[in-house]
Formats: structure tokens, C-alpha cells, sequence
């Protein structure tokens, strides 16, 4: 028994060996277990047991060290918080004066950081009226005597002149409102605002500057500005947007189509400013002073002088200071002859991070970063290619496909698996193609910046010329491979959603499964997580098979139709997907949607007849997600509009084949079916087909003995023609026609429904008034409630044998 126990304790010394040696490291992670334990105490004994638990295991100088962090970490928690709390509201003063910290171009203007405070807003109430406003909004604003406020406002001009940072200004703003988000998944505004720091943000109605004391970010921004001026003569817009992106983290003049490719393609990191950049600029900026025969020393300090200068170049972000700090740890090691470990580096720059900003350890840019580069460093300690034979790896054609294929896939494999807990966790989706892009699009994109720097520092200018020829034609390359790559429906795959515990097991497992076949403990481990995985799958089948329900999902795309129904066997069916005039429904609103709730695929996805604010985002959905099959009516087929054809052509060039459904479809899975109760089929295109909400197809879904209408846009002409079929119509929820349009929803069909709930898709503030006065008096003579999207958000029912479930994104 002893010997076992000594065994099974040296087995978890060996575990807790290679983060004994690195205090920095060990040090890191307890401040961060701590920070998360602060903001989430939920999961405080899950996080910090395994810390403590491994503690007693390290050397009594690691232990100190890691004392010391933690008393530090409390420390800095408490003085500075840990999620950031700022107070963000739509009801700021639309007057206010204050000094602007930092000036951002954007797409669409330049956007002005400006911080408001007490001194700020007194001194300006000596220049005018603004300063009085300001002054007299400032307690709604803070709540707080002279504490500052930080907001975004934007000037949507193209003025000659605007101000700079350090500038005092006076302004006039309107404010956008901040709320809740109406649809799960959907980009939540108020929690930007948090991690940003703002308390509110808009866009100018009028301003006044004067000129302000010098900041350095004055001086950064005017060098970015000549950055941009030293393209700009030789390079398209486009392309001088994408350099400045990479080589000063200015990504305004990227065009957001380019963004999304990367996006898609799991390649988004090479447009952020991270390690990636500083390793090429750190190397090229070693090169140049080794050159000048400096000494060794004086060219490392050089170097780390000049790359901390960068820092704030770039916007400061937490990646940034990272890749630096990485790169400055060790050299300044090697200054005193004391070698540092890479591991160990990261630790110290994780420390100087979070001790310095704790509400950093949830911003998803750091935490994605972080695991990236750890995933990295660790796995080049297990990387196979040195077990290879030393014929191989002396022979020139395999130390060729290793520098091109292996080792880029086998550390893109690394990232990939470290950061996936964070990308399911945040966005619920894998980019399977994000191999292949490093290792075809990354090259490129690192000769594209090498030649960019080279045309920066070039100072004669048919030097300069030539290098921005060379850096446009790898850039377009890398825009070409990227959009091949990003055209799959298969780019980005649903993954999940897991819950944050599961992940965490996730992560771990990633950590001990190298140590399998060598390590008891570790071995336990997998074989548990195992387990407990298998168990989580065998139940949540269990529950599909034996408490089957079916829902039916009112998703609010504003003025607009977008259903989503999902069946008993876990098969998804969308019927129409919004407008894409003020936001591309498709891409920003349904797609994250989907990927939220973990759907993979669609089965299919109807359009009930081709008017815009039902098929607007199909063309994206087409592009962005995988479907099966695409449904429409006959009348589709005569209709000739150019964005309704684009759709058309999507889908065949996916391959995706259309049907086309009439009165009598039916389709049907274990404890479902939905059918088709209208158009009927028609004898005259041009006669029938003149107002196509007459044909809009209309759905009845039916299951476990409940059922729901779907409408389109169907009028009261329809409706008599449904009534006239006698088919069977009623329903325990019905989706009113055309948004509740008076034109819809006649007494007869809503008393033939006899719905328990009836739900509207309108827009807030729509300018068609909809729903209608009649018709909710129609719906309130007849003792229907309603629901409506504009007022209640994203609509939810689940449909079981017993139960009839309503779920509301905004007011019950």
C-alpha cells in the first residue's frame, strides 16, 4: 500500500514538474485561478483546489513566489475590480466638454475617445453655453462628482481639419441607445462598452476644439498618419488599408468584405497585431542592427527600446504586449547571462498584464492570444519531427516539406487545439480550414509585410515604388487564397455549445493526454473526462429519444420574417431570413444565431415568396452555412429581380438543389410533419403571379399533438383561399401574415386558427405602422394574445406532449 502511495504521488510530481521549474508561469496561473474565482465563485473550488493541490508539490521558492502573486492579485483586484463595472446608458448629456485621448479613423468617419471630467467640464464652462450644459449633465452622466467618464463619438464628415489627441473639445452629441440584445448570439452592445472602458457612444451633432497639451498618443497618431501617406501614392485603397492593419493596427481601411474572408477562414489573427507580427518585426529589426556591427548587447537593448515604443503604436493591445514582452524577457536574460525559458517568459508578460489590468483576463482577444502561444510552446516539447531518424532529417527534399507543410500544420495544430475551448466558448464554431490558410496565406502575408516595411524606411522613391509593387502582389495573393478558402459553407463548423465546466475538462485533457502512456495519474484523468463525456452524449440522447419536444423560433430580424423550426430528431428547417438594406440579416443576425445554439446544418431553408425582407439574407446564408435543399413557390421562378437572382445563382453554384413546394407537400420524421396549405398550384404565371404575397407559401407544423401556423406574407385573399380548401388550419400558435398588415389576419381565418398564441415579426418604429390598429383589435375581440418582435425580441416555443413553453428575449 505504501508503495503504491509513493508511486501514485511521484506520478503527480511528475505532472507538476515542468510548471515547478517556471515560478513566472506558476505564478500566472494562480492569479489568474484567483481572478476567476473573484468574478465567478461559482467555479472557486474547481479553480483554485487544483491550485492549491499542486502548490504543496513545488519547491518552497515557488511557493513564495506564488504567495506573492496572490496577495499582489488580490490586491490589484480590489483597487481596480476584476469585470470592468462602467456605467453605460443611452440618457448621457447630449452636451459635455472634455480632452480627447485618442483619435480612430474609421469606415465610416474617425471616431474620438473622449474623456469627460470634472476639470474638463469646468473649464469649459468658462469658453460658452456647451460647458454650462455639460456641467449641469454631469451627475445623470457619472453619478459620481469628478470622477471621469470615458465615451466614443463619431464624426461621420470628411472635414479638412479635425482634432488630435490631447485637444480640449466642447461637443454636442446624440447618443445611441444601449439595450439588451433581442437575439441569442447576437453582438451584445453593453458589453462592449464594458470591456472597452465607455460609458456611452454616438456620433457628432457639433463640436468646437482648441488646442490641448501634448500627449505621446499625439505623436503616434501623426507617425500613423505618415505610415499611411508613405503608401497611399503607390497602393489602392484597399491595399494601403490592409498594411496599415498589419504593420500599425490601424484596420479602418480594411474593407469588411476582406475582414469576413478572414473571419471565416479561421485567419482573423493575422489581421491583429500579435506575436506573429513582433516575432517578423523583432527578426527583421535584429537583422538591420546586426548589420551595423553593433555588439551583440547593444543591439538586443536597441531592439527591445524600439519594439516597447511599438507598443503604443499599435493600440497597446494585451497581444501586443505580450509578443514584446516575450521577445524582451529573454534577451534581457542573455544581457545577464542568465538563459530564460520560453515558458517562464510567458508567465512574466501574463503577470504584467493581469497585475496591471485584471479585467483583461476576459477579454477574448487575451485569453485566444495566450492560449495560442501556449498550446505552441508546449507542443514543440512533444513535437514528434525530433524523434525522426537523422537520414531524414538530413535529407533535402523532407527538410523542404517540413519547413513548408509539416511544421506549419503541426503548429496549427497546437493553436488550434489550445484556443478551441475559448472559440467554442465565445463563438461556438472550428475553422477546419485554418491549416491550410497558415500555411498558404501566412507566408504571403509575411513577405506582404516585409515588403511594406521595406517600402517604409526606403528613402529613395523608386525604391519605395518597387516594394509596394512587391508588397500589392502578395497582398492580393493572400486576399485571393483567403476568399477561395472562406467561399466553403464548411469555413466555419458549429461546434457545441459546451458549458464553461466541460470546457475547462477539455482543456486539461489537452494538457495530460501527451503524458498517457507514461503517467498513472494522467491516465486516470483521460480515462474520467472519458467517461463523464461518453455519460453527458448517452443522456442527452436519452432525453431526445424518450422526451422528444419540437420548437418553433420567431427570430427578430427587425422588419422582417425569419422562423426557424426544429424538429424532434434534432433536424432544422429556417423559413425566410430577413432584409439586408440597414444589416445583412443573414451574416450578422441569423448565421451567429445558428452557430449559438449549435446547429450544424439546415435541412432546408424556405423562402415563402421573393420579396426582400424575406429572402435579404439568403444569398449570405448560402454562403456562410451549410444547406441541404432550398424551397420555393412556383411564383419564385418567374420573378427576375437582380438580388432575388443572385440568391438563385448561390445556390447553384453550391450545387444546392431547389424545390419547389405547392398545396399538398408533405414532409415527415418520427413525432413530425410539416405541410404545405398553400399556394395551390397555379395555370397562369403572369395572371397568378402579380402580387406575390397572394402566393406567399404557408406552413403548418405539427407534432406530439401541437401544432403552428407559418404565414408569410399571406393577405386575406389567400386566407379565402385556404378556408375554401377546407384543409386543416387550427393551430396552438400562429405567425400572423405580412408583419400584421391590416391587409392580413382577417376575423375568419384568425377564429378558423384559433390560436393560443399569435405572434407578430414587425421592426421597432417601422414606418408601415405595423402591427396594424385593426388588427390587434381583431386579435383582442377574439381573446388572442399576441407577442411581437419589435417589443419582445426573439420569440421561442417548445412544443412537448404535455407542455407549451414561450420564451421571450426581451419583456415576458
Amino acid at each position: 500500500m505504501t508503495n503504491r502511495k509513493q508511486v501514485f504521488l511521484q506520478n503527480i510530481r511528475d505532472l507538476t514538474n515542468p510548471i515547478a521549474g517556471k515560478p513566472a508561469l506558476a505564478a500566472s496561473l494562480a492569479v489568474m485561478a484567483v481572478y476567476a474565482s473573484l468574478d465567478a465563485p461559482l467555479y472557486a473550488p474547481f479553480l483554485l483546489f487544483p491550485v492549491a493541490f499542486a502548490t504543496h508539490f513545488f519547491p518552497k521558492s515557488v511557493q513564495w513566489c506564488i504567495l506573492g502573486a496572490l496577495v499582489t492579485a488580490i490586491g490589484c483586484h480590489s483597487l481596480m475590480g476584476g469585470k470592468r463595472d462602467v456605467p453605460t446608458t443611452g440618457d448621457a448629456p447630449a452636451s459635455a466638454c472634455g480632452n480627447i485621448e485618442a483619435v480612430l479613423p474609421r469606415g465610416n468617419g474617425t471616431a474620438f475617445i473622449i474623456e469627460i471630467g470634472y476639470e474638463a467640464n469646468a473649464d469649459a464652462g468658462k469658453e460658452g453655453s456647451a460647458g454650462k450644459k455639460s456641467l449641469a449633465g454631469k451627475e445623470s452622466l457619472s453619478g459620481k462628482e469628478g470622477a471621469p467618464l470615458r465615451v466614443r463619438i463619431t464624426e461621420k464628415r470628411d472635414l479638412p481639419e479635425l482634432p488630435e489627441p490631447g485637444d480640449s473639445i466642447c461637443f454636442e452629441a446624440k447618443w445611441y441607445p444601449v439595450s439588451d440584445p433581442t437575439v441569442p448570439g447576437a453582438f451584445n452592445t453593453r458589453e462592449w462598452l464594458k470591456s472597452q472602458g465607455f460609458a456611452a457612444y454616438g456620433k457628432f451633432v457639433h463640436w468646437n476644439a482648441w488646442k490641448g497639451k501634448w500627449i505621446p498618443e499625439r505623436s503616434f497618431y501623426e507617425f500613423r498618419k505618415w505610415i499611411k501617406g508613405r503608401f497611399e501614392e503607390y497602393l489602392e485603397p484597399a491595399e494601403t488599408g490592409l498594411l496599415l492593419g498589419l504593420l500599425a493596427g490601424d484596420r479602418s481601411g480594411i474593407p469588411e468584405a476582406l475582414r469576413n474572408d478572414f473571419q471565416r477562414s479561421g485567419l482573423v489573427h493575422v489581421l491583429a497585431i500579435s506575436g506573429f507580427h513582433v516575432v517578423l518585426l523583432a527578426g527583421m529589426l535584429m537583422v538591420f542592427l546586426k548589420a551595423t556591427r553593433l555588439p551583440h548587447k547593444a543591439a538586443s537593448i536597441i531592439a527591445i527600446i524600439l519594439l516597447a515604443v511599438y507598443v503604443p503604436v499599435t493600440g497597446g493591445s494585451p497581444a501586443v504586449q505580450r509578443a514584446v514582452l516575450m521577445f524582451a524577457v529573454p534577451q534581457i536574460g542573455l544581457l545577464f547571462e542568465r538563459p530564460a525559458n520560453t515558458l517562464n517568459s510567458l508567465g512574466v508578460a501574463l503577470l504584467f498584464i493581469l497585475l496591471r489590468s485584471p479585467a483583461e483576463l476576459w477579454n477574448t482577444g487575451f485569453q485566444l492570444s495566450a492560449a495560442a502561444t501556449a498550446g505552441i510552446l508546449i507542443g514543440n516539447a512533444y513535437n514528434p519531427l525530433k524523434n525522426l531518424p537523422e537520414s531524414l532529417q538530413r535529407c533535402k527534399v523532407w527538410k523542404f516539406i517540413e519547413g513548408f507543410a509539416v511544421s506549419p500544420t503541426y503548429v496549427t495544430l497546437c493553436a488550434t487545439l489550445a484556443t478551441s475551448p475559448f472559440l467554442i466558448h465565445h463563438f461556438k464554431t472550428l475553422s477546419p480550414f485554418a491549416w491550410l490558410g497558415n500555411i498558404v496565406v501566412v507566408p504571403a502575408i509575411s513577405w506582404g509585410m516585409q515588403a511594406g516595411l521595406f517600402a517604409l524606411l526606403s528613402p529613395i522613391d523608386f525604391m519605395r515604388e518597387t516594394f509596394c509593387n512587391a508588397a500589392s502582389f502578395f497582398l492580393r495573393l493572400a486576399s485571393l487564397l483567403t476568399r477561395q478558402l472562406s467561399d466553403s459553407a464548411q469555413a466555419s463548423v458549429t461546434v457545441g455549445p459546451l458549458g464553461p465546466s466541460i470546457l475547462l475538462l477539455l482543456s486539461c485533457l489537452f494538457l495530460v493526454f501527451p503524458l498517457y502512456r507514461k503517467n498513472t495519474v494522467a491516465r486516470i484523468f483521460c480515462i474520467f473526462c472519458l467517461l463523464l463525456f461518453s455519460g453527458i452524449f448517452c443522456f442527452q440522447g436519452y432525453e431526445r429519444l424518450f422526451r422528444p419536444t419540437w420548437s418553433m423560433t420567431v427570430i427578430d430580424v427587425g422588419q422582417g420574417d425569419s422562423i426557424l423550426l426544429r424538429t424532434p430528431g434534432n433536424r432544422y428547417i429556417l423559413v425566410d431570413t430577413g432584409d439586408n438594406d440597414r444589416t445583412d440579416s443573414g451574416k450578422d443576425i441569423i448565421v451567429p444565431f445558428l452557430h449559438h445554439i449549435g446547429v450544424q446544418r439546415l435541412d432546408a431553408l424556405v423562402i415563402t415568396h421573393p420579396h426582400k425582407d424575406h429572402f435579404g439574407g439568403a444569398a449570405s446564408i448560402l454562403r456562410m452555412f451549410p444547406v441541404k435543399e432550398v424551397w420555393t413557390n412556383e411564383c419564385s421562378g418567374s420573378t427576375t429581380g437582380f438580388e432575388w437572382m443572385n440568391v438563385l445563382d448561390e445556390a447553384g453554384e453550391r450545387k444546392i438543389p431547389l424545390r419547389t413546394i405547392r398545396r399538398g407537400f408533405l414532409w415527415k420524421e418520427n413525432f413530425f410533419e410539416l405541410q404545405a396549405v398553400h399556394p395551390k398550384k397555379i395555370s397562369d404565371a403572369g395572371k397568378e403571379c402579380r402580387d406575390l404575397n397572394d402566393g406567399s407559401i404557408t406552413l403548418r407544423a405539427s407534432g406530439l399533438g401541437r401544432s403552428a401556423l407559418v404565414t408569410g406574407d399571406l393577405t386575406i385573399a389567400g386566407e379565402k383561399e385556404i378556408l375554401k380548401s377546407l384543409a386543416y388550419i387550427k393551430s396552438d400558435i400562429l405567425k400572423l401574415g405580412h408583419h400584421g398588415s391590416k391587409t392580413s389576419s382577417s376575423p375568419q381565418f384568425l377564429a378558423s386558427v384559433a390560436p393560443q398564441v399569435a405572434i407578430i415579426s414587425s421592426g421597432r418604429r417601422n414606418k408601415f405602422r405595423h402591427p396594424h390598429k385593426q388588427v390587434i383589435d381583431r386579435l383582442d375581440s377574439l381573446e388572442i394574445p399576441y407577442l411581437n418582435t419589435a417589443k419582445n425580441g426573439t420569440v421561442t416555443v417548445t412544443f412537448s406532449e404535455d407542455t407549451l413553453v414561450v420564451e421571450t428575449m426581451l419583456s415576458p
